[in-house]
């Protein structure tokens, strides 16, 4: 019996002891949609826009301007959060409280992409918007 009782205690004080890890997650696949890629494949008056569809893919919204310009833009959000918690010790649990502390983080990071073509369906400007919060 009391070998049985000493078993349930030390399995409970290992688990009350245990930090939780954060869930694997797959990893998100990659995007070309990058500053770098921008800057050093995107040139203005050279890239036409085939070579931005091979690049990036298809755009995100396709406008025009008053003087009859085609604007394409590329929109990219990304969400990463993690969290990691504590359990308290066992003397709490046997008290009939399992508190712990919880910590948690998030970061939103956004990038977008316009670029003007010309008549001829090469790049006359671009410009890049890049935030994380």
């Amino acid at each position: 019996m009391k070998l049985l009782l000493s078993l349930i205690v030390s399995s409970v004080l290992l688990t009350g002891c245990m930090q939780s890890q954060p869930e694997q997650q797959p990893a998100p696949q990659k995007s070309n949609l990058t500053y770098g890629t921008v800057k050093s494949q995107i040139v203005k008056g050279q890239t036409t826009q085939t070579e931005v569809i091979q690049m990036l893919g298809s755009p995100n919204m396709v406008s025009k301007t008053k003087g009859g310009d085609e604007v394409w833009t590329y929109s990219k959000q990304s969400y990463d959060s993690s969290s990691a918690s504590s359990a308290y010790g066992v003397g709490l649990i046997f008290a009939g409280f399992s508190g712990g502390k919880s910590n948690r983080s998030s970061t939103v990071s956004t990038f977008d992409l316009m670029i003007t073509f010309d008549k001829n369906d090469v790049v006359k400007d671009y410009s890049v918007v890049s935030s994380q919060y």
